[in-house]
């Protein structure tokens, strides 16, 4: 006997409107199908790739991240050139990392816009959470709507809860806050580093005022420290 499916008869309808849509197309000049695309699955297709694109990086990131980087650092939104190695090179060298054993570098080309309709900008996003992650980035520097982004997902330490005494009472007054996590607590979540010798030596953040803030899953916290001592030494 059979079961009857009140959903029968609909699913046939659908079914037979596809059928009826691509007998249609079959024969339809190329620039008709290009629109019938258009129309119903472009908007789909684009975010299924964005999706595949965004999943296989993250299992790229998490896979393949070094098991031993001494130091990492994004920086957005920046004036300089992404290309010099004289910042890191000079960190490296005053920790006497060595860097055939060590991975430390700078990302100076990432971006952040608070409307987040920027491509370059969402996938600066997308990265620095994959890499935030694998707990290889220790420090984002950028302008106070970045540090507000990432000090809103928890991304952030308090400040006050990891500098040594010596550089908290040097950066007493730096201090930028920021509302934290869902229930917007308040809390000091990055440094204003706009006199920082090292960053306007190599022009890293012209007619700007830069924040730098310590990441909370950091492995390298106590190199994060250094690296804040370091861009102030003249």
């Amino acid at each position: 006997m059979e079961v009857y499916n009140k959903n029968r008869d609909k699913n046939n309808s659908m079914h037979d409107e596809i059928r009826e849509q691509n007998a249609k197309l079959k024969d339809a000049p190329l620039k008709e199908k290009i629109a019938y695309f258009q129309e119903y699955y472009l908007k789909t297709t684009i975010l299924i790739v964005i999706g595949v694109i965004f999943v296989g990086y993250l299992a790229y990131s998490v896979l393949t991240a070094p098991s031993d980087t001494a130091f990492a650092a994004f920086f957005y939104n920046d004036t300089g050139d992404s290309s010099n190695t004289e910042l890191i090179d000079g960190f490296t060298a005053y920790m006497n990392i060595d860097t055939e054993k060590h991975e430390a570098y700078i990302d100076a080309t990432m971006n952040y816009s608070p409307d987040n309709n920027n491509y370059d900008a969402y996938m600066s996003l997308e990265k620095s959470m994959a890499v935030i992650s694998t707990g290889e980035l220790d420090v984002i520097v950028g302008d106070t709507d970045t540090i507000d982004y990432f000090a809103r997902g928890e991304c952030l330490h308090d400040i006050t809860t990891v500098l040594p005494d010596d550089l908290l009472a040097q950066f007493q007054d730096k201090l930028y806050y920021a509302k934290s996590g869902e229930n917007g607590e308040l809390i000091p979540a990055g440094i204003y580093v706009t006199d920082s010798p090292k960053l306007n030596q190599y022009y890293y953040y012209v007619d700007k005022e830069p924040v730098l803030g310590f990441v909370v899953n950091s492995n390298s916290i106590d190199n994060a420290i250094a690296f804040l001592r370091y861009i102030y030494l003249e």
